[in-house]
């Protein structure tokens, strides 16, 4: 799980990370490859210690299970957010009624309109919200294999972990 000052760097991180992976996955037959899915959602949180807790870890947990592998699916929140400040393109997935949340969430998948391996992009200087907010991306380990038990926060973690695994599965 991840938190973000913006909904623009929660997406750009997940697109990052989603590139990354494809990349790795490019030279793995496909029984070895890794596929994550990932949820972001902008909402109130509840933090104790280095947990966090609320709707808006919920709705994400929720958003993640509905993006396919290798996929990432928004709320509506974060698509208002986003607007035209990347180079994406949403599909409307509609209305999703989610386990634990009373109200219909709409939900879109994102599609980057650059190649898969593509830098992310640097987009202009921002300013933060008035207001503290959240995107969550949790990562569920789909291997089976205990060493994948991890959580990434950042492009560079991933890549050193996933550059650490192909050198020990070529050794």
């Amino acid at each position: 799980m991840a938190d973000f000052a913006s909904a623009v760097d929660a997406v750009q991180c997940a697109v990052a990370v989603q590139d990354a992976i494809a990349k790795e996955n490019a030279d793995r037959p496909a029984g070895e490859q890794m596929r994550f899915r990932i949820g972001i959602h902008v909402g109130d949180i509840i933090v104790q210690g280095d947990n966090l807790f609320g709707d808006g870890v919920n709705i994400a947990a929720r958003l993640e299970a509905l993006a396919e592998p290798g996929a990432i699916c928004v709320s509506s929140t974060v698509r208002n957010q986003i607007g035209t400040k990347l180079p994406l393109s949403f599909t409307d997935l509609g209305e999703q009624q989610v386990k634990n949340i009373a109200q219909p969430i709409r939900a879109y998948r994102v599609r980057s309109d650059t190649s898969p391996t593509a830098a992310p992009v640097s987009g202009s200087s921002l300013s933060l919200p008035d207001r503290p907010s959240i995107a969550v991306l949790p990562f569920q380990n789909m291997s089976g294999d205990s060493e994948q038990e991890y959580f990434v926060d950042e492009n560079l973690a991933l890549r050193a972990h996933l550059d650490k695994q192909t050198r020990a599965n070529k050794s």
